[in-house]
């Protein structure tokens, strides 16, 4: 089985269509996002963050909000997006297609710049360990999601269990989605990022006490900021300065915690997501047919 990326990225195209409006507009930044749970509520509560980074940048900058994980990649490549908060492997895919570069990487609350996938199954499932999940129903969230297909698919691959042939499975489109389909029984077991229960506890109040964590996978890269090839080094030096610094601020780390779960920023180099190279590889994803 060969996936080919191309399918998943031609989809984005139109969306991305929609930005080329903008580009008689005096000189403005264009920072991506893919989004969360809802779009809209997404764009609208970004606003604070676009006003922070213009008033540092001396620049506008305007959110753009995909409606999946490779808008924004289109969006680095066609230079519609000149910076965005992407996931690993969406970053990946932006340094094959167009030569997009990572620039910082996100820390967690506990300050780390990596975090894993949990496959979680119901409390009440007769699921004990991964053998159990032969002939069973698995919902992954998206096939660009690092953390909700790539990483989690090649453990299973690891383990011996080949996910074409061994298992049922479908792709839910968010995390939240996922949990949603483990609760209602409507598959057997998910993945998602740890802990997505907590995470959207408002949503799921009972998610902790229903369902289990039947294993983790190993460690991957945080969300990355990538910066659009066509971006001078300059500007690209003086945004890492400017977003190191609002995440050190108690008003730009409140909200950037509130928004995204993000606890700072580190400075980020291409070969600290070759571990995602690899990892692509098990998974036979071939990133050069773009």
């Amino acid at each position: 089985m060969k996936k080919r990326i191309s399918g998943i990225i031609a989809m984005a195209t139109v969306t991305i269509i929609l930005l080329s409006g903008c580009s008689d507009q005096e000189e403005v930044l264009t920072m991506g996002f893919v989004p969360m749970r809802d779009g809209e509520q997404l764009i609208e509560s970004l606003e604070p963050l676009e006003e922070m980074i213009s008033q540092e940048m001396g620049i506008t900058v305007e959110a753009f909000t995909a409606t999946n994980y490779v808008g924004v990649v289109e969006g680095l490549g066609s230079g519609q997006v000149d910076f965005g908060f992407i996931p690993p492997f969406a970053y990946v895919l932006a340094n094959a297609e167009s030569d997009a570069r990572v620039a910082l990487t996100v820390l967690n609350a506990s300050g780390e710049s990596s975090y894993r996938s949990q496959f979680l199954v119901r409390e009440d499932s007769d699921i004990e360990d991964f053998e159990d999940l032969y002939g069973k129903t698995l919902a992954f969230v998206d096939p660009s999601s690092t953390s909700g297909y790539l990483f989690p698919g090649a453990h299973l691959y690891d383990l011996g269990i080949d996910i074409e042939e061994d298992i049922t499975y479908l792709y839910s489109g968010g995390h939240d989605q996922s949990l949603q389909l483990l609760l209602s029984g409507d598959v057997d077991a998910v993945v998602t990022f740890v802990d997505a229960r907590e995470r959207y506890e408002e949503d799921f109040p009972h998610a902790m006490a229903e369902t289990r964590v039947l294993g983790y996978t190993r460690d991957i890269p945080n969300i990355s900021v990538t910066i659009s090839d066509s971006m001078d080094g300059e500007m690209e030096a003086k945004l890492q300065e400017v977003l190191l610094k609002i995440a050190e601020t108690e008003e730009g780390a409140e909200l950037l915690g509130e928004l995204f779960n993000i606890h700072g920023f580190v400075i980020a180099e291409d070969q600290d997501y070759d571990i995602i190279r690899d990892t692509a590889k098990t998974m036979n994803v071939d990133l050069t047919n773009q």
